[in-house]
């Protein structure tokens, strides 16, 4: 039982000749007194225990939270780099294709034109050998 001021307040210790306590209910008064100091030092004992136990895990948490921080800023940038590098090859990939595009595209407008130069040529031939005949 907690040691309380109602407790105290409580107790009746009757006196002897109006002058003096009785030795066995002081007694008992201060056997209580002293039990109820006794768990509550070790109430407070254990609490303070465990108050350190709680500051030296929070300790701990702020530098695991110190580490994960560090850690997704390196991963971060390393993501950023690594998106920028695929950008600028896809970029240069893209402007290899439009070049490849424009140099097929020259290609065929050439092609088409020597055909079409090659049609006429055969043509003209024809009506020649037509006209002659």
């Amino acid at each position: 039982m907690a040691l309380s001021r109602s407790k105290i307040d409580g107790y009746m210790i009757p006196t002897v000749k109006g002058k003096y306590y009785e030795k066995g209910v002081v007694d008992a008064l201060l056997m209580d007194i002293a039990n109820d100091a006794d768990e509550t030092l070790t109430e407070l004992s254990s609490a303070r225990r465990r108050v350190n136990e709680l500051e030296k895990r929070e300790e701990s948490i702020a530098q695991a939270l110190v580490i994960v921080r560090e850690l997704s800023e390196q991963i971060l940038s390393k993501a950023k780099a690594e998106a920028e590098k695929i950008i600028m090859e896809s970029t240069a990939k893209q402007l290899e294709i439009e070049q490849e595009i424009a140099r097929l595209e020259n290609l065929k407008s050439a092609y088409r034109e020597d055909l079409e130069t090659e049609i006429k040529n055969l043509m003209a031939d024809l009506l020649t050998k037509v006209k002659s005949e």
